[in-house]
């Protein structure tokens, strides 16, 4: 059984809507139609395109620094098993946003929960520690946006 980590409240509070306001002037620069991006812990943006809903869920990352899939510096991205249970609700895309050089992956979830890229590790850091799942997808399997154009904040 995992031990549940703890969340890190300062980190969120620090990052999350910065990165989401990135994610929405993408969206909205792109034609896209913003219909939910309160916090309510579903999901953290709905929009629509072209008549479609699509549903997205929002990460901040600056632990390492790249600007596209071939300056990344891993084979796999590694996204947390604790949006899990929001796919398992319905399919989503899951925006990992790199807001020190301003670049997103971009995958959709059903690509990620798969049991092949399922990796169980042992967190220790400085805002979390214990045991957590992540599934490694082939950064093939991702999208690697430059935001720079995009972003307004």
């Amino acid at each position: 059984m995992l031990e549940a980590r703890k969340f890190s409240k300062e980190s969120y509070d620090q990052f999350d809507s910065m990165v989401k306001n990135i994610v929405i002037d993408f969206i909205e620069y792109n034609g896209g139609l913003i219909t939910k991006a309160e916090e309510d812990y579903s999901f953290d943006i709905e929009f629509s395109y072209n008549d479609m809903g699509y549903l997205a869920e929002v990460e901040a990352k600056s632990n390492y620094r790249f600007n596209d899939a071939d300056s990344f510096p891993f084979e796999t991205v590694s996204f947390t098993g604790r949006k899990l249970r929001l796919h398992n609700i319905t399919p989503f895309w899951y925006i990992v946003v790199n807001y020190i050089d301003m670049v997103a992956i971009v995958c959709h979830s059903s690509k990620i929960y798969r049991d092949e890229y399922l990796e169980q590790l042992n967190i220790n850091t400085e805002h979390r520690k214990g045991r957590d799942e992540f599934y490694r997808v082939p950064k093939e399997e991702c999208k690697f946006i430059n935001l720079n154009n995009y972003a307004n904040t």
